[in-house]
Order: C-alpha cells, then structure tokens, then sequence
C-alpha cells in the first residue's frame, strides 16, 4: 500500500487534503501529519512514505528545505498559496505543485502523475537515505537532536536512551530500528544493547583479559564491545 505524510501548518488544509484524498485515492495511507518542517522532517525520516505532501511555508524549515533531505526517501508534492515558489520546487525534483485552494481535478492529475510513477516503478524513491534528526525526551520536554551529535544509543527497559556531550533523552524507539534508519558507515553496534557514533570515539583499548572497550570524546564511561562486534574495531 502507497503511504504518505500531509505536512502543513493550517489544520483545516490538512482535514481537507486528507478528505479529498479518501475520495480520489481511497487506497492511500496517510500515516501521519506535521505542523512545520522539523516534525516533518523527522517524521519523514523515521517514517520513509511513499509521498511527501508539504507546505512551502511551515515553521522551522520550509517545505523546499525539508525537501533537500528527503529527496531520496519521499516523492515530493508541494502545496501553497504562493506562485513564485513554483521554480524552486522543481529544481527539488517535485512531484507537482498545487496552489491552494486545492481543487479536486488538480489534486486527481497530481495522484495519477504519482501513481504513474510509484506503481510503475519510474522514479520511484530509494529508501536508503540515513536519518538527520531524531526526537527526543529530556527532562519531561520534547526535544530535537541532530543524529550527528550522539555519542551513543543504548537499550532501557522499554525505551532507548540517547547520550551526546551534554544531554541524555528517550526514544520510543528499538536499537533494530535504530540501526536500519542511521548510516552504517557512522554507527556501529558494540553489544546487543549499545550503538555507537564511531566519529566520536576517542579510543578503543583492550583488557588484560582479552575483552575491548570504546571510550567516547567528552564522555567518561567505558563501553564494552561483545566477542560477536570486536572484529570491526581490531583495525581502529
């Protein structure tokens, strides 16, 4: 089934999209909403839709800036009041451009460009593009972390706990998952419950007993990496 993800700040644009959208493509799933473009962002990243409907203008980011970082997650159709938007969305590699008021003729020809496109297979988006941004928890406050900035993630109880340089958080969020949405040539999985950002590892030292540790840059606890992950950090 196709999925997509509605991205604008006005409510009722969003009500109506998705009313219109039950009529004219019934079989679309629209797995979540966003009211500006970092949770659109995020949400798009973690939740890798087939289709990206977003607002030019949200809060935050744009639309044409969300759409920089997901070019090779998400299809990308753009709504807006705006006309001279119209150039710029393209040169992202748009789907279409809708002006808003949204009519349901110009929003049936956007659903056949784009299911011409994803049911045929022609430019189709991979989904391998690694996650950017990650939401968290810190101290009952709902926060946003660049991905880049994490030392380490690592399991607790029914959540996973986010380390960077000067801040803890939980994410609902399973180390699998982690680990098929971070880029794999920056996060590495030490033991069953720890991924690590390999760029900020100061050292990796071994114990008198064969065992091996991973000390991160302005951190001072000890990692230990099971027997099963030591290969990939014996050249390091």
């Amino acid at each position: 089934m196709t999925s997509a993800i509605i991205a604008d700040d006005e409510p009722l644009l969003r009500e109506e999209l998705r009313d219109m959208m039950r009529e004219l493509w019934p079989s679309l799933d629209i797995i979540d909403e966003a009211r500006d473009g970092m949770s659109a962002l995020q949400k798009i990243q973690e939740r890798r839709p087939d289709v990206a409907f977003l607002d030019v203008r949200m809060p935050g980011l744009s639309g044409l800036e969300v759409a920089e970082q997901i070019q090779d997650i998400a299809n990308v159709v753009f709504i807006t009041a705006y006309d001279e938007h119209a150039i710029a969305a393209f040169e992202q590699g748009a789907v279409d451009y809708l002006l808003k008021p949204v009519k349901a003729t110009r929003l049936a020809a956007t659903i056949k460009r784009l299911r011409e496109r994803i049911e045929g297979g022609e430019g189709r988006s991979p989904r391998g593009k690694p996650l950017n941004w990650i939401q968290a928890t810190a101290a009952n406050k709902l926060r946003f972390f660049a991905v880049s900035d994490v030392l380490y993630f690592q399991s607790d109880s029914k959540y996973t706990r986010l380390v960077t340089a000067g801040h803890e958080a939980l994410i609902r969020k399973s180390l699998a998952d982690l680990m098929r949405a971070l880029d794999a040539e920056t996060f590495r999985q030490i033991n069953r419950g720890v991924i690590v950002n390999v760029s900020h590892i100061e050292s990796v030292e071994r114990g008198s007993a064969g065992e091996m540790f991973v000390r991160m840059r302005g951190h001072a606890i000890e990692l230990q990496i099971s027997r099963a992950h030591q290969a990939q950090f014996r050249g390091m």
